[in-house]
């Protein structure tokens, strides 16, 4: 199961949250991070603990959070 469908499982409430550890690029996660945003989540950065930003200069996601 890729990393869009676990983010959208915490959207729809069947999970609590997704940490993801292991690399992703912002085309894996920006469609799924848009459900989660309008299901009332968010994705946060694991080291900032700030959302998730794109359009980065280097596409490579940083590991993450969903809640």
């Amino acid at each position: 199961m890729g990393s869009s469908i676990k983010m959208c499982l915490v959207a729809d409430g069947t999970a609590h949250y997704y940490p993801r550890f292991g690399p992703t690029m912002e085309w894996d996660t920006g469609a799924a991070h848009a459900v989660v945003k309008y299901a009332n989540g968010n994705i946060y950065n694991i080291d900032t603990k700030e959302e998730l930003i794109y359009n980065k200069e280097n596409l490579l996601n940083p590991g993450f959070i969903v809640k």
